[in-house]
């Protein structure tokens, strides 16, 4: 047996035990603290969320007896937490428990949050700022918020939130209607930074580099600097991070003489996430979703860059829409099993909403950046607002069309998981890869 088929059978075993293992492991938590009992304790916050009616606050207490990890505090708009903030909490404790749905699907809320190094939740805490604590991370936030709040200023919503989510993945703000609107129409990708995300917006820098005529090498060296300053823009967030490692390894490889990446790179890069962090495996979404895209990248970029010869290649719209779709041939099913929606529409939306992409993401970053000037924030925010807007059309009309979407009430793991072999073997009888 050759080194690459034992390494396989070796990363697929590595997988599947974990799978096995997260399936009937219990007790996440702190097995000596007492949950359930009100405390007053030190903390730092060392990151923050904002939400529509609220803040979700992960704070990593400093002298909270018997207690590891971060806690998940829940506060409201006013006042105003922020990262490295000292505070002096006084809350009740609680230990995070299964959630279920309506139809009977059971969430295991406390492994989604273990995956974040988080075993308690705390309500309506009273909190008190007692010190400050600067450190590179505290400054990255600032930038943050210095690009969100220039976002603020120049655009209205759902505008604002829109393109705070694109490129900077604040989507907890987006009104629920408009992102189910996303969701039927199969446009999610457009605000969650994902494998997806990330793949288009370095797929987009490729695309100007090599039409500017600019050297293989040096175009690497340029897109690595790009997403790096683009990853400080986000604050440098674990799941962005490993989205970009992900995308970086399929789309960057031909710049140092790869023509392509094996799937073997990829497993070798998951197994050593889930070996630090075997909670991802099964409860980190943004870490399943850009593995499958990647997965997907890999396989059918070729494949639909050849057959669908009626997109005109100019502006490389049948480039960005191949990677698109190609992205989403083994999410389909994680995507169904999660929010229970097959979009019939998702091709015809994504046709028209991707070639306005690149314009917004330009447009966003440069009203993030340069805000300050206000003059010329003001003659980039018009255009900047009127794009965004587009796309707020197209997927409210879009997901209102007779059969755009279809839901699915009842799609368990059983049949996650054949969905996701159905797509292997189709995978390994067309093997796509090969086409030119």
């Amino acid at each position: 047996m050759s080194k690459s088929k034992i390494f396989l059978l070796v990363s697929l075993i590595f997988l599947a035990t974990n799978f096995i293992w997260l399936l009937y492991v219990e007790n996440v938590g702190n097995h000596n603290f007492s949950y359930g009992n009100f405390y007053t304790f030190s903390a730092k916050v060392v990151a923050t969320d904002k939400k529509l009616d609220g803040w979700n606050l992960i704070i990593n207490p400093q002298d909270l007896d018997s207690y590891q990890g971060n806690i998940l505090v829940y506060t409201d708009l006013y006042p105003q937490y922020y990262y490295g903030d000292v505070i002096e909490i006084s809350c009740t404790v609680y230990q995070p428990e299964n959630i279920v749905d309506e139809a009977g699907k059971i969430f295991a809320y406390d492994k989604y949050l273990a995956k974040d190094n988080i075993f308690g939740t705390c309500f309506r805490p009273r909190i008190k700022v007692i010190a400050q604590q600067k450190d590179l991370f505290f400054y990255l936030s600032k930038s943050k918020e210095y690009f969100l709040n220039n976002l603020n200023i120049y655009l209205v919503e759902p505008a604002s939130s829109l393109s705070k989510a694109i490129i900077l993945a604040a989507r907890r703000e987006i009104p629920d209607d408009l992102r189910q609107d996303f969701a039927r129409v199969g446009l999610s990708h457009v605000v969650a930074i994902s494998g997806l995300h990330i793949a288009i917006i370095v797929w987009i820098l490729q695309t100007v580099l090599c039409t500017l005529g600019v050297a293989r090498k040096k175009a690497f060296y340029f897109l690595l600097l790009l997403l790096i300053a683009y990853l400080y823009l986000l604050g440098f967030p674990s799941s962005a991070l490993r989205a970009s490692l992900m995308v970086s390894m399929v789309l960057l490889g031909p710049f140092l003489g790869r023509s392509t990446t094996s799937i073997y790179s990829l497993l070798l890069v998951a197994d050593i996430f889930i070996l630090f962090n075997p909670y991802l495996l099964l409860y980190d979404l943004g870490f399943q979703l850009s593995f499958l895209a990647v997965l997907g990248l890999l396989f059918y970029v070729k494949f639909f860059n050849r057959y669908l010869f009626f997109i005109p290649e100019r502006f490389k719209i049948r480039e960005v829409m191949s990677v698109t779709l190609a992205a989403q041939v083994f999410t389909w099913p994680l995507i169904v099993y999660n929010f229970g929606i097959f979009s019939l529409i998702a091709p015809i939306a994504n046709f028209f909403v991707l070639p306005l992409l690149p314009i917004i993401l330009c447009l966003s970053l440069f009203l993030a950046l340069f805000g300050a000037w206000h003059w010329l924030a003001s003659i980039v925010a018009w255009p900047l607002f009127i794009f965004l807007r587009l796309i707020v059309w197209l997927a409210e009309n879009f997901s209102t069309l007779p059969g755009a979407y279809i839901m699915v009430d009842n799609f368990p793991l059983s049949f996650l998981l054949v969905s996701l072999f159905f797509m292997l073997a189709i995978t390994f009888i067309l093997k796509p890869q090969q086409y030119e």
